[in-house]
């Protein structure tokens, strides 16, 4: 935490000198992230591990600033080293852990419904959780929903790319549940409950926090965020058995590169499942 405090004042303070003007999250662009790396290697002279340390952190910040609604950019906006792998970011559920979570939720609660039907929407769809908070009602008719096994739903992506999620059954139903219940004419698919009555749009602040409380119910070891369903939607996918390609167009993904990284942590995984296994044969 205190490396991270430095790396974060440290770039802070080169903004506000770049710049000219007070640090705020709407001022950090690509073009500053870009500069700040040429600074870290041709005038601070870090070392490779040093240097890495550095970009970690500000991925980390990047990372916080998407989640709650900050700033468009990613994470993948701040470049690690080709040499470096980063798995620190990709933090999967296992099955269970994801039915867990979803079972929190007071089905007889107008909120609960929602959130149900919202973490189901995230985990089998592979959204962002600012595509999520997006979507109107008039996405996901009513009457459409339970009318085949998986439903289609068009969606808006980053970069107002146009593209394809997959609803299951089970996230169909609790939409359907939640949708039904609604007397409202709100057009966000996911209102908020809290605060004045007929407004809103329910934040990816107002979902990292709902997530937040879930997961502590449910006696998660690790702290998911709405990220986390995403990671996890890929992981599961890929050691199913999909082609990266096709969880590359799953996500949204404009770079395979991006999505090949979780290729790593599925071999990651069964390794770990082969070692714990594995009965070596004894001559």
């Amino acid at each position: 935490m205190k490396t991270y405090r430095q790396v974060l004042g440290a770039f802070a303070a080169w903004v506000e000198g770049r710049t000219g003007q007070g640090f705020a999250s709407g001022s950090v662009t690509r073009q500053l992230i870009k500069g700040w790396q040429r600074h870290l290697v041709s005038e601070r002279n870090l070392d490779d591990a040093t240097y890495t340390k550095y970009i970690s952190a500000l991925r980390s910040f990047l990372a916080w600033l998407h989640e709650e609604g900050g700033t468009e950019l990613t994470r993948d906006d701040a470049k690690l080293p080709k040499s470096h792998l980063d798995l620190s970011s990709v933090k999967a559920l296992a099955p269970e852990e994801v039915g867990s979570l979803l079972s929190q939720p007071d089905p007889e609660t107008p909120w609960g419904r929602r959130d149900r039907a919202l973490l189901a929407l995230l985990y089998c769809s592979g959204m962002r959780v600012a595509e999520l908070c997006a979507l109107d009602r008039s996405q996901v008719p009513l009457e459409r929903l339970g009318e085949a096994p998986v439903l289609e739903l068009p969606i808006v992506g980053k970069g107002r790319k146009p593209r394809v999620v997959f609803v299951d059954e089970l996230a169909q139903e609790l939409l359907r549940e939640y949708l039904s219940s609604r007397a409202d004419e709100l057009p966000a698919l996911f209102r908020p409950y809290k605060g004045p009555p007929g407004q809103g749009r329910l934040t990816p602040r107002a979902i990292q926090g709902a997530i937040r409380r879930y997961s502590r119910a449910a006696g998660l070891m690790s702290a998911p965020t709405p990220h986390t369903l995403r990671h996890t939607f890929a992981v599961h996918k890929l050691q199913a058995g999909a082609d990266t390609r096709i969880v590359q167009a799953f996500l949204g993904h404009s770079s395979l590169a991006t999505t090949q990284r979780y290729t790593r942590v599925t071999d990651r995984y069964l390794r770990e499942s082969y070692e714990r296994s594995h009965t070596p044969a004894r001559v």
